[in-house]
């Protein structure tokens, strides 16, 4: 298993072939492609690349590049501790996460580009050359200029993932299918997901909503709900060393007990399982 020990790094490699190590890391990588063309291959997705081309991989992805045209890789590392582990940090990483939950939930559901407006990209190119600035200067500063900066690089693709979801969503009005989106987007800002608040913003009477929403989703908010915390703790508890105590916390749970038992309720696997699988998928 490939392992980044700093939390945040950018490099820059020019290849002409890639040496196979089917490699699965411990790290986030974003990836941009300066020059040259060929194949990626994730897990048993194969898409083209060429210059310009970006992708985002979670830590458990096994992959690989066929180089067609000599290549030159810009690859942007990072892990959960890069937006934590400060008192004063502007960065609120439980909703981060989230936001990260949300795009790599998403956009693996699709193949191709993970940009598909121009001047999305052209404003993410001059994120990312303004990243590798701070990281070669590196004063007192630096470091939270760059979390701001990966944070506008997040929504910026959160963005672009979200804008072809309601098609595919297969819900029968785009208002529900906005409705699903920003419950999954602002999954642990509990003021934005309360019944009350999601009436008010999509104008729905309180007194339908329930039946509104069921009908819609085959399943009660509640359950909605649910089961998107338990996906977001299956995240954590793949591509972080976060204890499962703690998880428990930031998601709402009573305690660690409380979230084991409702992950084995819906998806029949304990969050040890969970972890369990992450580590012997590395070795």
């Amino acid at each position: 298993m490939e392992k980044v020990h700093d939390p945040f790094s950018i490099t820059t490699s020019t290849l002409d072939y890639w040496e196979k190590r089917n490699r699965r890391n411990n790290f986030f990588e974003l990836v941009y492609i300066l020059e040259g063309a060929g194949e990626q291959q994730v897990e048993h997705t194969h898409t083209d690349y060429k210059k310009g081309s970006i992708f985002l991989l979670p830590s458990s992805d096994c992959h690989t590049y066929r180089i067609d045209e000599r290549t030159t890789f810009l690859f942007i590392q990072f892990n959960a501790s890069f937006f934590s582990g400060e008192q004063d940090c502007v960065i609120d990483f439980g909703k981060w996460f989230c936001r990260l939950n949300f795009i790599i939930g998403n956009y693996n559901r699709q193949a191709g580009e993970l940009i598909s407006n121009e001047n999305d990209k052209q404003h993410l190119v001059r994120l990312l050359e303004m990243l590798m600035y701070e990281q070669q200067r590196q004063d007192g500063h630096s470091r939270r200029i760059m979390q701001g900066l990966m944070v506008a690089v997040l929504e910026l693709i959160a963005r672009n993932v979200a804008t072809v979801l309601p098609g595919e969503q297969g819900f029968e009005s785009k208002r529900f299918a906005d409705l699903i989106l920003h419950i999954q987007y602002h999954l642990l800002d509990e003021d934005k997901i309360t019944p009350q608040y999601l009436c008010q913003r999509f104008s729905i009477s309180a007194n339908y909503f329930s039946e509104y929403f069921k009908r819609n989703a085959s399943e009660t908010y509640q359950e909605f709900v649910l089961r998107s915390k338990l996906k977001l703790a299956e995240a954590k508890a793949l591509y972080t060393d976060i204890s499962f105590k703690e998880i428990a916390y930031d998601l709402g749970f009573t305690d660690s007990s409380h979230l084991n038992k409702m992950m084995k309720r819906f998806y029949q696997k304990g969050m040890s399982d969970i972890r369990k699988q992450a580590v012997l998928g590395a070795a």
